[in-house]
């Protein structure tokens, strides 16, 4: 502003331009890892590798802050921890920038949107992790404490009990609903007929009620203590076989008089015994021998028998009588004891009550295979099952009493979980086994609906309230509560009083603000209710069902239903637990885009084209939609191709599965190269002028347009769409012709042409997509058959085939979908192309040739602002030959992989071979060429400039590596050095080897870029001072950006770009320079288009990689005469 009056105004004015410095080496690394990883600390998950992260460049200072980020790289072991070298599930990248952070502290790392952990080899199609909570009963190491007590004589290696292992059936299909309590001791779900051998035992765990059965003698399956169980032993069992009676007698079984006549057979005297309708008796002749059973009805748990003949002569001639046995005898008729492992019961022959063989210890403590129920809940922070504690207790007053015994509630959780034996409470006990889970802590609540005038009817009420308390394994003693409604809203008042006037211990009663009667046990014990004449229920209380129907905490007593008149209820905070039993892992519904890499070899699917339509390799053209057959099918079977389907296996077949001659089209896959399978082969029975093993002619799977080709696609799961929920069986599939909507179109191809399908067989990668099928269309494929019931989801093939169309399998497959991923954050990232505010001048997917293409469309995208560091294939042999031919690509590989290299670019590096070194957790492991060259570069710029080539002994030095190689076909590490002919090779190739000097180590040797053609720009240090120019140009000049365009400004421009390059001339990076930047370049056109131009030419330092020295030898005294 202007002064007014007298003073001193000062202003300031920068015209102080210079040129801000570079960032220093600062890469870019693109990795793949699993998702959800733990971070380094292992307390939290890696934030790097959630999926909501995926694809975001985090800028990392340290590798402490690469572990909290993306966790420990992981690198993977067999089962006896030995490094799998090359595996596609090693996490290469992070690896690298671990190493690089080591001696810098700025790198960016991008994780590509793949969970490796999807891509670990697994034979059964994968589900989802759980819901948090969610509990498994693990029915595969869980054990039923079955114990059969063998009542024969010690003599005879009996009076012993022996432990019982039950077949545990998980399976609906395996139950059969045609259970009767006379024949099976239960109403409802028994074993199916098919399940177990007779004298086995079942468990039926496909619902919250666990039953233990038997199978008897007459293939009926028994539940274990029911009546019907009892009988499946004889009470009674005679020692002699195949006699008669030698005299008439009377024999007096529990005070009923059975008459037998002289010369009667076991048989007929059975007869005669069940004729007699003893309760709860009967008899049957088995092996000739006598044998007599007794239920749970009969009297007094016993049989009472008698032989009123001399001497007894019957029974003892049928060996039910020693021969100093007289008068009456008393047999126990089979016993279940549901006890510890200290109680044992009292069956033998010494004891009080002997029981009969086939009687049972249900042991309920762990102790000497007694009981032990393995329950686990799903932690969904950790990804783990944690294992519950869980006790076999009678009911809930025993659990209250046995786990807290000093508090009566008050100390158990949430979650506490014990096993209930003999459920309803049975006076003679039955093993029927329920979890109960406590479902809140104390105090216990029930709550009834909102008392009004017209809840109670006229007249006196009663109800009987019984309690549980601390230190005490029973109810006390029911007490009576009596009130007389005056029906009246008060009533709520009037029966809470009376319950409170009661005095039992530990119940009580109030009336909530909404006027509802809430009855509370203080412990958190159980209450029990006698509803005597409806009150209780009046007044809302009711059994719970769900969250809208019922009483919270409110239960039928144990043993009564709601047909028991007068309703007995049982207020609880015990909860019959909601779990899955299983032998496996249980898992949720498969996530939508789940991967899976099925490391089944053997699982083959292939069709065959019948004219008109795919079909399996044996339909017999009428079971299906297609009338005209397979042309393998024969109805004799001996003249069809195999009936498992394809060979499968390393040795060439000489018969089929079944041990039959071979026949014209038997197909075999030769697994002895797993890198290179499939390997097909088909069999041609014409050729008899061959051996038979030379009668297999390799299919070529690039052929798919003749007969004799194969195509590669998806095709079908099962045998129908509504059963393709799940995988059908290969022998099942070959008989079908039915296929997916979505498979090749037969009209496309020729009769003969067979079909891989990539959907069912194995050893590759798929996805799961949810809602695959439009359930509204039809199946075009299969006659137009509506797929209104079809299951909608679908497994599809996520692992593109190869270039010539033939199947990736295997570790390839693999790496197709990381490959697939990788280039997809490369070429659509936005983030990563934003030169404003990400700045980095190095670029690098270790571990992934096939990236090189995709990073040098990013870098030019960028502006050409960064040097990219390409790998060779770990499994590139050191051998000259194969060595020129994957630099020269004389495969004509159309990108770069194991095939060829095909990128070039001045602003590329490659280097040979791969590194051996260690990993965090001191694993050896192979690392790829970029893993050394970033560190290596990162140090060598600490020490001098981008523009001195990080090779040599000086800076070339690597220092995260020992050793160097390749990874041969046997998967193990190869170490060799590169000779001078392979760097010859290499380098005429311009690829850069890495070798080893003596003196100096493993050492770079190398600096050409992949420019092909001669220039400055063909070596790395030229490459990447143009970088550092591009970067620093484009700063020095965008203050100038508005300015005049006059010759102030051009002179100004001038002169800050000449003290730059005059200062690289004194750091070496130029011989010379000259800036031009007037009148001859900047016309009245382009002053008019509002352009300025500063032209620029300089001429690069080159380094020196060739080194010559003549040496002359000279006579004596002529060097001194020059």
């Amino acid at each position: 502003m202007a002064l007014v009056s007298p003073g001193v105004q000062v202003s300031v004015i920068d015209e102080s331009f210079y040129t801000p410095a570079e960032p220093g080496t600062l890469p870019m690394i693109f990795v793949v890892s699993a998702a959800n990883k733990k971070n380094g600390a292992g307390t939290a998950t890696a934030a790097g590798t959630l999926t909501k992260n995926a694809g975001v460049p985090y800028l990392l200072t340290s590798q402490r802050d690469l572990v909290d980020t993306f966790g420990d790289p992981i690198f993977k072991t067999d089962t006896s921890n030995n490094p799998i070298h090359g595996s596609e599930l090693n996490e290469y990248g992070l690896q690298a920038a671990y190493s690089y952070l080591g001696v810098a502290n700025r790198a960016y790392v991008a994780r590509a949107d793949v969970d490796l952990a999807e891509l670990e080899a697994v034979s059964t199609a994968p589900g989802a992790d759980p819901k948090d909570g969610t509990y498994w009963f693990d029915t595969s190491i869980s054990l039923w404490g079955i114990q059969q007590w063998n009542g024969d004589s010690v003599l005879n290696k009996g009076q012993i009990f022996t432990n019982k292992v039950p077949i545990v059936i998980t399976d609906t299909s395996l139950v059969s609903n045609t259970g009767s309590l006379n024949t099976n001791g239960i109403q409802g779900d028994i074993p199916a007929g098919s399940v177990g051998s007779n004298g086995d035992y079942a468990v039926i765990a496909t619902t919250t009620l666990n039953k233990i059965f038997y199978r008897n003698y007459a293939g009926t399956w028994v539940l274990v203590g029911s009546s019907p169980w009892a009988k499946s032993w004889p009470t009674i069992k005679g020692t002699v076989a195949n006699t008669t009676a030698p005299t008439n007698a009377n024999l007096t079984i529990n005070t009923t008089t059975v008459a037998v006549t002289s010369g009667q057979t076991a048989a007929q005297i059975a007869s005669a015994i069940d004729a007699a309708g003893i309760t709860g008796i009967s008899a049957a002749a088995v092996d000739g021998k006598l044998e007599i059973y007794g239920d749970l009805s009969t009297s007094g748990d016993k049989i009472d028998i008698a032989d009123n003949s001399t001497g007894s002569a019957v029974l003892k001639q049928f060996g039910i009588f020693a021969t100093t046995d007289s008068g009456t005898k008393t047999f126990h008729i089979p016993k279940l004891t549901i006890a510890k492992h200290t109680q044992i019961p009292l069956y033998k022959d010494s004891d009080t009550q002997p029981r009969p063989t086939g009687s049972l210890w249900l042991k309920t403590t762990s102790a000497n295979l007694g009981q032990k129920f393995v329950v686990k809940k799903w932690n969904d922070t950790t990804k783990l099952w944690e294992t519950e504690d869980v006790n076999v207790y009678s009911d809930n007053e025993n659990a209250l009493f046995e786990l807290d015994r000093t508090g009566g509630g008050t100390n158990l959780l949430t979650g506490q979980i014990y096993m209930k034996s003999n459920v309803a409470d049975a006076t003679d006990p039955v093993g029927t086994f329920t979890f109960y889970r406590r479902n809140d802590i104390f105090p216990t609540v029930i709550t009834g609906n909102a008392v009004t005038a017209n809840t109670f009817t006229a007249g006196a009420k009663s109800i009987t309230i019984s309690a549980t308390d601390k230190g005490s394994a029973a109810f006390s003693t029911g007490v009576a509560v009596s009130f007389t409604p005056a029906q009246a809203t008060t009533d709520a008042t009037l029966f809470a009083t009376a319950i409170n006037n009661a005095g039992i211990t530990n119940v009580s009663a109030t009336v909530t603000t909404d006027n509802k009667i809430q009855i509370k046990h203080a412990l958190g014990g159980d209450i029990r209710f006698t509803d005597t004449n409806g009150a209780l229920t009046a007044a809302g209380f009711s059994v719970y069902v769900s969250t809208t129907t019922g009483t919270p905490n409110l239960y039928h007593e144990p043993g009564t239903d709601g047909n028991t008149n007068p309703l007995q209820f049982q207020a609880s905070l015990w909860k019959s637990l909601t779990y899955t039993a299983s032998d496996n892992a249980i898992t949720d519904k498969t996530a939508n885009g789940r991967l899976w890499y099925s490391s089944v070899v053997d699982d083959v699917d292939i069709l065959v084209h019948n004219g008109s339509e795919f079909v399996g390799y044996l339909y017999d053209g009428s079971s299906g939609q297609s009338a005209t057959a397979s042309q393998y099918y024969n109805s004799d079977a001996t003249l069809q191709t195999d009936p498992a389907g394809p060979l499968v296996g390393a040795t060439k077949p000489l018969l089929q599965s079944d041990g039959t001659a071979l026949v014209t089209g038997d197909i075999w896959i030769d697994t002895t190269d797993l890198e290179n399978y499939p390997k097909l082969y088909k069999f041609n029975g014409a050729r008899t002028d061959l051996p038979i093993e030379n009668r297999w002619f390799q299919i070529d799977t690039s052929d798919q347009t003749t007969e004799e080709g194969i195509l590669f696609a998806d095709a079908r799961y099962n045998t129908t769409g509504a059963n393709s929920n799940e995988a059908g069986k290969i022998v099942d599939l070959l008989s079908s012709d039915f296929v997916d909507n979505d498979s090749p179109d037969p009209a496309l191809y020729p009769k003969g042409m067979l079909l891989f399908n990539l959907r069912r067989s194995g050893f590759n990668v798929k996805k799961y997509v949810r809602n695959y099928v439009d359930l509204s269309a039809k199946n075009l494929r299969f006659n137009d058959q509506s797929m209104n019931d079809y299951f909608a989801d679908r497994w599809v093939s996520e692992s593109a085939n190869k270039s010539d169309g033939s199947g990736s399998f295997g570790r390839i497959s693999q790496r197709k979908v990381i490959v697939q991923k990788l280039q997809a954050l490369v070429n659509s990232n936005d983030d990563i192309r934003d030169t404003d505010t990400r700045l980095f001048n190095v670029m690098s997917t270790p571990g992934y040739p096939e990236l090189i293409g995709e990073m040098k469309s990013l870098n030019y995208d960028r502006g050409l602002t960064a040097f990219v560091i390409g790998d060779s294939p770990f499994r590139l042999e050191a051998n000259a030959t194969k060595l020129n031919n994957w630099a020269k690509n004389t495969a004509n590989a159309e990108e770069d992989n194991d095939d060829g290299l095909v990128t070039a670019d001045p602003y590329l590096a490659v280097f040979y071979p791969s590194g051996f070194t260690s990993d965090n957790f001191g694993k050896n492991i192979v690392v790829p060429p970029s893993h050394m060259m970033m560190r290596t570069i990162a140090l060598s710029d600490q020490v001098s400039f981008p523009w001195f080539a990080p090779a040599g002994t000086r800076r070339g030095g690597i220092t995260n590596a020992t050793s160097t190689g390749f990874i041969n076909a046997e998967g193990e590490f190869k170490s060799m050095t590169v000779n001078e002919g392979m760097r010859d090779t290499l380098y005429a190739s311009n690829v850069n080897p890495i070798t080893f000097v003596t003196g100096a180590g493993l050492v770079n040797f190398g600096q050409k870029t992949r420019q092909l053609t001669a220039s400055a720009l063909d070596r790395i240090n030229v490459a990447r001072l143009i970088i550092y120019l591009r970067s620093q140009l484009n700063q020095l000049a965008k203050p100038y950006l508005f300015e005049p365009n006059d010759k102030i400004t051009r002179d100004e421009i001038k002169a800050s770009a000449e003290t730059l390059l005059l200062e690289l001339v004194g750091l070496r990076a130029l011989f010379d320079f000259i800036v031009v930047c007037d009148e001859s370049n900047n016309t009245p056109a382009r002053i008019d288009r509002n352009e300025l131009y500063l032209d620029i030419a300089v001429e690069p330092v080159k380094s020196v990689e060739f080194i010559y020295i003549p040496l002359r030898l000279k006579n004596t005294g002529e060097i001194a005469s020059l």
